[in-house]
């Protein structure tokens, strides 16, 4: 069932005002978002008008790298064409979301991945091998021609057909992406498309190939099964699917086939059947983290809330795998070295 007469509730005043203020969290006091809010009727009394008369085009974005967990390239765009993209994204997401299947994970309310890393660890527990398959360049690869097939398969409303197409259409403005291919990392829509592209191939594995243990985090993916002979027939399938459907590469050094019996590497976390580490990966980052927050904490760069904000989360997430032992060593290592943020690091391990 196609979803129709959307647009007028994406352009509504009252939905534009609600995007404000959640493009607004955690931003506030940046001063694109203070000048958006400190003239925001006028704001989005112009977006509304530009939005109803299809006279609004995508700004520029601005672009940055960053360096963790992985050098990327980040596309940040105006704050204004982020209240466009929450605009989008509040009405429509909901509704397609219901078209997902049950063990697709990633940016979806009530999913996440902790919930990702336990369904995994039941289906490492019933099988014997797993093949683990990664997308190669996912979001610069993103065909523009095939996410607007995809949408015009589930969207029947021409004029919140033209907004998407104009935010797709967006990225073709950015040096790193070839003409009509690529979604900027950075975007609530890039996300919800991203994860709409590769419904494609949820629907292939569940449907088509009809595969019990299956599940997906953006463009990591795993298949468990007992037979490492019938997984290597299903990634050659996948394969092609993934290049004559999507015009998408597995990474082939990442997509490997292999026992479960020396654990698996999955979102930050190596599972086991009846516990789970931290991947090391991900324990090495943060020890250099927390060396970056000591000298910027000695320069006065960083505050003590943001230090021990950034640690709690960690810590949070640390305690989904068994790693008591692993956060003693990390305070200890701390108190040995004397380092500036011990004391805060000690208050948030000991709580």
């Amino acid at each position: 069932m196609k979803v129709r007469n959307i647009y007028s509730r994406i352009v509504s005043k009252e939905n534009l005002y609600r995007s404000a203020h959640m493009a607004s969290r955690g931003r506030r006091y940046r001063n694109s978002t203070a000048d958006f809010n400190f003239f925001l009727e006028e704001e989005i009394g112009r977006l509304h008008k530009e939005l109803l008369a299809k006279t609004y085009r995508h700004g520029k974005y601005r672009l940055f790298k960053i360096y963790d967990p992985k050098e990327r390239n980040i596309a940040a765009a105006p704050f204004r064409d982020r209240v466009v993209h929450h605009a989008v994204h509040d009405v429509i997401e909901p509704i397609i979301d219901k078209s997902f299947i049950y063990d697709s994970y990633a940016c979806r309310k009530d999913k996440g991945t902790h919930k990702a890393v336990d369904r995994a660890q039941s289906f490492l527990r019933a099988n014997s091998f797993c093949f683990h398959g990664d997308i190669k360049q996912y979001f610069p690869s993103i065909s523009h021609r095939i996410i607007k097939q995809i949408l015009r398969a589930k969207i029947k409303d021409k004029d919140a057909l033209w907004l998407l197409d104009e935010i797709i259409d967006s990225a073709r403005t950015l040096p790193a992406y070839e003409a009509g291919t690529g979604l900027p990392i950075g975007n609530l829509t890039s996300q919800f498309f991203a994860n709409l592209y590769l419904n494609e191939l949820d629907y292939f594995v569940k449907f088509n190939l009809k595969i019990r243990y299956y599940l997906r985090y953006m463009d990591d993916f795993l298949i468990f099964n007992n037979d490492k002979k019938e997984l290597s027939g299903i990634k050659q399938k996948i394969r092609r699917l993934l290049t004559s459907r999507l015009e998408l590469c597995l990474h082939e050094d990442k997509s490997q086939i292999y026992s479960v019996c020396g654990g698996i590497k999955f979102l930050g976390f190596r599972l086991f059947s009846w516990h789970r580490r931290l991947a090391t990966d991900n324990v090495k980052r943060f020890r250099k983290r927390l060396n970056r927050f000591s000298s910027l904490f000695l320069d006065g760069k960083m505050t003590a809330t943001k230090v021990k904000d950034s640690l709690r989360c960690w810590m949070a997430h640390s305690k989904y795998a068994d790693a008591v032992v692993l956060r003693r060593k990390i305070l200890s290592g701390l108190l040995k070295k004397e380092s500036s943020i011990a004391y805060l690091a000690q208050d948030v391990l000991t709580n």
